[in-house]
């Protein structure tokens, strides 16, 4: 079993055949399609993966990664802290004729090499559990004059709310192209 800080590559096939476990974090910084996405990419991934051998002889590999990243608020454009928390289980396969052999409901990954970079088997994971549209929790954005009572930023309640209607007059237009010349 490795454990603590793990590194960047493993045999994953060495792992298979061992059933071995991975348990341990590593820099967010690994995590480069990730990375490009965060507002700031310091941090660590927690993850715990087991290793085994399933059908024709395949690796699977299966646990639970996690970590603490910084987004970009899309209210305030400042940095929210987003926890993201996948459980995984792939199989690891060499070509994409393999791949599409998969069922419906396996997920896999193709690597050909003997050495899996961490990064590869958890960044999807990853990406799929980020927020579509990340924000702080109502009237937590920093600089909001109205973060303190916990409400939204609105328009005076005093003034009266206008709403343009660009196509209030089509309807009379359009009942006086239907009336009789006289």
């Amino acid at each position: 079993m490795l454990a603590g800080s793990l590194p960047e590559l493993v045999d994953h096939r060495k792992l298979a055949n061992q059933q071995g476990v991975i348990e341990g974090s590593f820099p967010t910084q690994q995590l480069q399609r990730l990375g490009g996405l965060l507002a700031d990419q310091a941090g660590d991934v927690s993850l715990r993966l087991e290793f085994s051998r399933g059908e024709h002889d395949r690796v699977e590999v299966v646990g639970h990664v996690e970590t603490e990243v910084a987004l970009e608020c899309q209210s305030c454009l400042q940095p929210v802290a987003t926890r993201l928390s996948s459980d995984l289980s792939l199989i690891v396969v060499t070509s994409e004729s393999e791949l599409e052999q998969l069922d419906q409901e396996q997920d896999g990954i193709i690597h050909a090499d003997r050495l899996i970079p961490l990064a590869a088997l958890v960044e999807d994971e990853l990406m799929l559990t980020l927020p579509m549209i990340p924000r702080h929790r109502d009237g937590e954005c920093p600089g909001s004059d109205n973060a303190a009572i916990g409400r939204p930023t609105t328009k005076q309640e005093d003034e009266p709310a206008r709403t343009h209607r660009p196509f209030a007059g089509l309807a009379d237009a359009i009942g006086k192209q239907k009336e009789p010349e006289r």
